[in-house]
Parts: structure tokens; C-alpha cells; sequence
């Protein structure tokens, strides 16, 4: 087998996926979540998921949404010590679970490199502890026509989406999308071609809590690959309450020449159940498994010509 360079993204945020880690306390400023990307940078990590400071809905809001709100000054401050550190980062926004008037808000001020969306819909429901803590529920469809304006915001501004893909069906997404043929509120046909720039980068979910959960197993990941749409790069993001079944999903991405997310968002626990003391030491156990089987771990630089990003100097 002819090797790609793993690309490792490294996203940070406990508080959706375990609100028991004994880090969440801490991880809520602006210098202890930089400070925790840019060692997780220096372990390995070239592409940080961040979704900085934020706050939710506490319930479903009247426009049939339950979302994040991003904080943009707090955001802009963790980014501003990443770049201060590594200029040439990957910076990928998370919180795909924001609306899109303040995503578009949001890169106004950060510029990132990349930005998520989820081509499915948010139908999540992170319960953890479900007899211990209330859980935290995320809940948006994303209409075509949505998805049309923030790619052409993207373009605009010059952001590569990340396309979040929570199963196959995120895939009829990108064909409409390539093939650029909308119909507006009025029934009006209209064409827009071009909106997707070749490679897309995808990130194939496994194991997430919630009624579109597609479950952490090789078939769902070989679903995922054969049916894949042409011209992308993959990476992957899992989770689960059982942190064996997750290393081993990880390890089966590392196999298929994906590439690999990982962090205290999807899981802050090694193999044998204990918590990792930072998240550079989950970037670590990607890096230790890919050298295992003689696979190359990708530079900065690599990784964003690999994904397309534009060329930093």
C-alpha cells in the first residue's frame, strides 16, 4: 500500500461529549483551551478544530432550532495565540452547530482556513451519564438551499468548507451541490455551478450520540468508503461510552489511509479507560499507532496542500 500522510485534527472541547472529565472545569478560558491546541500542535496536530468560547440554547428557539452561540471575541483570542505560535496552522471553526449568520460573523473577524457544516442535520443527543447529568441536545436540518448560501459565503471569503457527514445521505448533498441546480421560495429554476472546489475534505462520523447516529463498526466505515463521492479526502471523528471500541475505530481509519481526528470532544480516554492528562497525549497514540504500520504523519505543510489550502509563507 502506497501511504498518504495522516493528517491528525485535534479538537479540544470536553463539554459536549463527557461534562465529567476532570479537565472541563478548566478548559473554559481563552489561555488554557490555546495553550491545550498548541501543545496537542506540537505532539502532532496540524489542523485544530476549534470551537472556542460559546454558549447554547438552552431550548429548542422559535425558528425550530437548538444550536451554539459563539462568543467571537473569545474565539478570536485562542486563535490569535495559535497563530502566534504556529502562523501556518490549519484553523478549521468548528461548532457546526451554529447558525449561519454567525458563522459568517465569526470568519469575518478569525479568517479561518476552514469552516464546518453538518450535510445531514443536527439530530444529536450527548448523554453520557444519562442518570447523572442532563444531557446537551443539538437540533437543525439544513435545507439545500442553506447549504447554497454558505458555500457561496465560503467562496466569498475564501474558506474551505468541512463537510460534516453523518452518514451516506450527506453524499446526495454533495451531488446536488456539484451539480448546482436550485429552485427558489418562487419557483424559480436557477443555476450555480462551481460552488464545491475539488478536493473536498470530509469528515465521516461514527459512534456520535443521537437519532442520526451511525454506529462505530468496520461495516459503517467501509459504507462510508465505498460509496464515497469522487475527488475527496477523508478524515474521521468517533465516539463512544466505551473507549476500546473507539481506539479500535480509530486504528481501522489509520488502516484505510483515512485520516483521523481526535481530542477531548470525541474521546478524552486511552484503551484501558483512564483519562488522558491533555489532549497532546491523544494526538501522541495516533502518532505511535501510525508509526506502528510505517505510516508518515503529515508537516503543516503537507497537510494544507493535501486539503487545499491556500500557501502560506
Amino acid at each position: 500500500m502506497t501511504w498518504t500522510p495522516l493528517i491528525i485534527t485535534v479538537t479540544c472541547d470536553p463539554a459536549l461529549q463527557d461534562p465529567l472529565n476532570p479537565r472541563g472545569e478548566e478548559l473554559k478560558t481563552v489561555d488554557a483551551i490555546a495553550k491545550e491546541y498548541n501543545d496537542a500542535n506540537t505532539a502532532g496536530a496540524v489542523m485544530d478544530h476549534v470551537h472556542g468560547i460559546y454558549s447554547r440554547d438552552p431550548v429548542v428557539q422559535p425558528d425550530g432550532r437548538q444550536l451554539q452561540i459563539p462568543d467571537i471575541d473569545g474565539t478570536a483570542a485562542i486563535i490569535e495565540q495559535i497563530r502566534a505560535k504556529f502562523p501556518k496552522m490549519g484553523i478549521q471553526q468548528g461548532l457546526a452547530s451554529m447558525r449561519p449568520e454567525q458563522k459568517l460573523q465569526l470568519w469575518e473577524v478569525i479568517k479561518p482556513d476552514m469552516s464546518s457544516l453538518n450535510l445531514n442535520s443536527h439530530d444529536e443527543y450527548f448523554d453520557p451519564y444519562p442518570t447523572k447529568v442532563k444531557p446537551v441536545c443539538c437540533y437543525s436540518v439544513h435545507p439545500i438551499n442553506e447549504l447554497r448560501q454558505y458555500f457561496q459565503w465560503a467562496k466569498e471569503h475564501g474558506v474551505k468548507p468541512e463537510l460534516e457527514c453523518f452518514d451516506s445521505g450527506a453524499f446526495d448533498a454533495v451531488r446536488i451541490i456539484r451539480d448546482g441546480i436550485y429552485w427558489t421560495d418562487d419557483d424559480q429554476m436557477e443555476e450555480e455551478p462551481g460552488l464545491l472546489e475539488d478536493p473536498l475534505w470530509c469528515t465521516f462520523f461514527f459512534g456520535w450520540p443521537g437519532q442520526s447516529c451511525q454506529p462505530m463498526t468496520d461495516l459503517a466505515l467501509f459504507n462510508q468508503i465505498y460509496h464515497q463521492p469522487e475527488n475527496i479526502n477523508w478524515s474521521m471523528s468517533c465516539m463512544s461510552r466505551d473507549p476500546k471500541t473507539y481506539w479500535a475505530q480509530i486504528n481501522r481509519g489509520v488502516l484505510q489511509n483515512g485520516h483521523i481526528r481526535v481530542g477531548y470532544e470525541d474521546c478524552g480516554r486511552h484503551p484501558d479507560g483512564s483519562y488522558a492528562t491533555c489532549n497532546a497525549d491523544l494526538v501522541d497514540r495516533v502518532v505511535q499507532m501510525a508509526k506502528l504500520v510505517g505510516r508518515p504523519i503529515a508537516t503543516i505543510e503537507e497537510a494544507r496542500e493535501t486539503i487545499g489550502l491556500r500557501t502560506i509563507s
